[in-house]
């Protein structure tokens, strides 16, 4: 029987390595412009926990690599990860805080939808003085949120997300936070919506002999991980979600807690059978990870504004998702809007916010008052 089989196997893995190389062929034809690039793939490493232990996938050149028994020196030397089995465990046995309020930040940085354009992401940090320039974290006891959405259409996601998990480390130990806020593109990889996920990661996941859906699988370090996000959070008086609240959501007197509880014990769930209305709105257009209606005109009041945030009690709203040349400052500078476009690879701001001072950051690290 297993001889009868082998040839099958080998004709469908063939079948996959024509198709990546076929569309990588396409890609730098020019004809589409998500991977303009003829170059073998290489991605970085999905480690996944296997038994007791962590074992780590990658592909180099077109050719899959793997290796057991993982240490953090292998991660550093190999891939510069500068995490290893010990912070897996630890945030893999940590259960999510629900509620998502934080006291008495004086610096915040908020930088929104990178969607895997590492590169302007690094830029960005580093001429704030957020990372280093060996990449580690340099904010001290400051508050670095990305506001969802690393996922999605740029070929560096993975870089930014061994990142970003490296930083919310780091920042824990010198007093400060990393948050990563669920975005669209988190939620819709996470329920196995990939017409956005860049071609090179389907290719990567064939390579790899796993399904697509099995990069970000609850049994990897970075599914486990991304399904542990919050999708609203509070510092001091302001909020902060990816897309934004409806006057939907506070009509059906939903608090950030619920609202994180249901996302991750539900929405987010992969054994939760989808079909609930309460979910069912939140995973909509009115909810917090795809409204829009703050840029659409005449959608939301200045009254409705003021209720949305009386009922959070907070003061201002920042959010990112819906993509303008720059951090702009909206209804009187009660709703911020972070999203720069840096997902188009050519420029990109972040948000500063010093002792209640708003600035728009620029790449070469300069301020402007907002």
């Amino acid at each position: 029987m297993e001889k009868r089989h082998l040839p099958a196997l080998y004709d469908f893995r063939f079948f996959l390595m024509f198709l990546c190389i076929s569309i990588s062929f396409f890609l730098a034809s020019g004809v589409a412009s998500a991977q303009n690039t003829n170059a073998p793939i290489s991605e970085a490493p999905y480690i996944y926990l296997d038994r007791e232990t962590y074992k780590a996938k990658w592909v180099r050149n077109n050719e899959m690599r793997s290796a057991e028994s993982l240490t953090a020196e292998f991660l550093s030397m190999e891939f510069g990860l500068g995490v290893g089995p010990e912070e897996f465990q630890k945030n893999r046995n940590l259960k999510p805080d629900f509620y998502q309020r934080y006291q008495n930040v004086s610096q915040i940085a908020v930088i929104s939808d990178i969607h895997g354009q590492f590169p302007l992401m690094v830029i960005l940090l580093k001429n704030h003085k957020i990372i280093d320039d060996n990449l580690n974290w340099n904010f001290g006891k400051g508050h670095l949120i990305i506001n969802g959405d690393i996922l999605g259409r740029g070929d560096m996601v993975t870089e930014i997300l061994w990142l970003a998990y490296k930083l919310e480390n780091q920042a824990e130990k010198a007093g400060g936070k990393l948050h990563y806020i669920l975005g669209n593109h988190e939620l819709m990889v996470q329920t196995n919506d990939f017409r956005y996920l860049n071609e090179k990661y389907v290719c990567a996941a064939a390579i790899m002999q796993i399904k697509t859906a099995d990069l970000y699988a609850d049994n990897s370090v970075l599914g486990n991980w991304l399904r542990k996000r919050p999708a609203i959070i509070k510092i001091d008086s302001l909020l902060i979600t990816h897309a934004g609240i409806s006057p939907q959501l506070v009509q059906m007197k939903l608090k950030a807690q619920k609202v994180n509880k249901l996302f991750y014990e539900k929405i987010l769930n992969p054994k939760y059978t989808r079909n609930n209305k309460l979910t069912d709105f939140l995973n909509g257009r009115n909810g917090p990870v795809w409204y829009r209606g703050y840029f659409n005109a005449n959608e939301v009041a200045t009254a409705a504004l003021d209720e949305i945030l009386d009922h959070f009690e907070s003061s201002k709203i920042i959010v990112g998702h819906t993509s303008l040349e720059a951090v702009t400052a909206m209804f009187g500078g009660r709703v911020i809007a972070v999203d720069s476009s840096i997902k188009t690879g050519r420029n990109g701001e972040i948000l500063i916010i010093e002792n209640g001072e708003t600035f728009r950051g620029m790449m070469d690290g300069s301020r402007l008052k907002l």
